[in-house]
Order: C-alpha cells, then structure tokens, then sequence
C-alpha cells in the first residue's frame, strides 16, 4: 500500500471509528443533536438553531421499556419507561428536551419553570411561582398578539374547553386551588415539571397539556452547534456555539 492509499484509509478509519462512537455510544446515550422547528423558544431559540443536548444528565429513556419490562432491573421511572441512573437533578430555568406527553415519539423543547410542589399562575402576562413573580417564562412578550392563557390562568381554562387543541382540562383542573389571595393557582404534582415556552403567546405548554411527567425528559440543551437563516438558506453565523441559557 503507497504512503498516500494509507493516509486516506487511516483517515477513513479514524472517521468510521469517530461515527461508530457517536452513533452507538454517545448518540443514544450521552449526547445528541436537535433541531428548532418552531418559533415557541424566541429569544431563545431561533427557527433553524441546531442543538446538542446532554442526555445523560437526565438519565436517557431505555427503549422499549414502556411496553416490556425485563424481570429484574434497579432502574427508575414508570409507565412511560425505565430510566438509566441520572447525574443532576432538574432545576429551575434549564431548558429540557422531553418526549411530548400527547405523542411520545415526537420532541418538545421548553424551559422548566416550576417544580413538584410549587404552585403557578399567571395574571396579565407575569408568572408567579409560589406567588412570586418569576423572572422564568417570560423571556419574549408578542406586543400584538395576546395569548389568554397567558393573561389569566389558570382561571381561563373553563373558558377553553373547546376552543385550544389538546387541553388536558379534567387533568389540570384536579390540581387547581385557591392561593391566600383568593386566585386560581395550579399545584405542580409529585415527579413532575412544569414547563412553558419563552414565547409565552405562541407556545403550548404545560397550561395546555399539563405537567411533564419527569421520566419523559430526554436531556439538557447545551449549546447552538449550528443554526440557518430562517428561509433564506445562508448560515446564521452569530448564533453558532452560543450557551443556551
């Protein structure tokens, strides 16, 4: 073999090798890429952001286990599968790649807002959390399209019925109380999250669908590795390896 065949079959070596790494290993277990298709995370996310999302610090869903269960297993989760051993804890303000609750084989991106226990709602475009106004959650505010759900809830979900596409309303409604004020507040159930979109007008969300079951997240978002021009075709250079926060 010349000198110049062995560089390219080193080189195509070393790149299998790099892809069979990624694909069998980090890919369905460590690390993965997503891709933003919707407006819901502005300012966030931008249409066309590219993603690489940390699965193991979650602890990355074990395919297969919501519908066989082996015999013996020390694994976590429930009815939506069994969970490899998580490193963090989910906190506050990360933005979570999770499986969506109405369909589970497709991807949500939202930013946990509220915690198991805590209690939310939402009164002329604030969110209170544990009847704080909350910095989370309110990231982008369309000035000329106003949002119900985000103006009175969860006070105005009788008043969806009907009305928005996947209201979860008898589940949301069983965890409805009234705060020391007298509001509608809603309390976030045991081993769940709730999570809303940044761009609360144009987003559904845990007011509409209810609260993330924890065993359906599938890791933390990173960082932008890449992202495109909304419709125009030319990279969108500015936004490439930017932290999500």
């Amino acid at each position: 073999m010349t000198g110049k065949a062995l560089k390219a079959y080193n080189w195509f070596l070393q790149v299998g090798l790099a892809l069979l790494i990624f694909f069998g290993c980090l890919r369905p277990y460590i690390i993965e890429a997503f891709r933003i298709p919707t407006p819901s995370m502005e300012r966030t996310l931008l249409v066309g952001d590219h993603l690489l999302v940390l699965k193991v610090s979650k602890g990355q869903y074990i395919p297969w286990t919501d519908r066989v269960r082996p015999l013996l297993h020390n694994f976590r989760g429930g009815e939506h599968g069994l969970l490899m051993p998580g490193l963090g804890e989910v906190c506050r303000g990360e933005v979570i790649i999770f499986r969506y609750p109405v369909q589970p084989d497709t991807d949500f991106v939202k930013r946990v807002v509220a915690l198991a226990g805590d209690t939310v709602r939402v009164s002329g475009d604030t969110l209170f959390v544990n009847d704080e106004p909350s910095p989370l959650g309110s990231m982008y505010q369309d000035p000329f399209s106003n949002n119900v759900i985000d103006d009175d809830w969860p006070g105005c979900l009788p008043r969806l019925q009907g009305r928005v596409p996947h209201l979860a309303l008898s589940l949301l409604e069983r965890n409805v109380i009234r705060d020391s004020s007298g509001n509608a507040a809603y309390v976030v159930p045991d081993g769940h999250v709730f999570m809303m979109g940044d761009n609360r007008d144009h987003s559904s969300d845990s007011r509409i669908w209810g609260p993330l079951d924890e065993g359906l997240i599938k890791g933390k978002a990173l960082v932008i590795y890449w992202s495109w021009v909304p419709g125009g075709g030319l990279p969108n250079l500015s936004r490439i390896t930017m932290l999500v926060r």
